[in-house]
């Protein structure tokens, strides 16, 4: 017998193999401590995989933050990231350290 993967998962809905494999990859990353690159073109749903990663993951009760990579200066998002140093860069007044209980969802 064999058994068919779903056709929905985590509010997405998709049954060829390019949408099954990426069903699979959210499953094997969410349990796992670490930050997610998410990349695509405009509309193609990577809000809903970073969601979906996050409400698998043990940080699912924390807080869920989205970054538009793209929309910002390398210095900026370097910042947002990984934190920074006092005076790195042009509005950088204070040492910022980025939050381990904060999740990033990228992939």
């Amino acid at each position: 017998m064999v058994v068919s993967p779903p056709a929905t998962f985590m509010d997405m809905i998709g049954t060829n193999p390019v949408m099954q494999s990426l069903f699979r990859k959210i499953a094997l990353v969410a349990p796992r401590d670490i930050k997610v690159l998410i990349q695509g073109e405009r509309g193609t749903g990577k809000e809903l995989v970073g969601w979906a990663i996050h409400r698998l993951s043990k940080r699912s009760k924390g807080v869920f933050k989205q970054l538009n990579c793209a929309g910002l200066p390398k210095d900026l998002l370097l910042s947002e990231l990984f934190g920074h140093e006092k005076g790195v860069f042009t509005g950088a007044y204070s040492k910022k350290v980025e939050s381990e209980e904060e999740t990033f969802p990228y992939w």
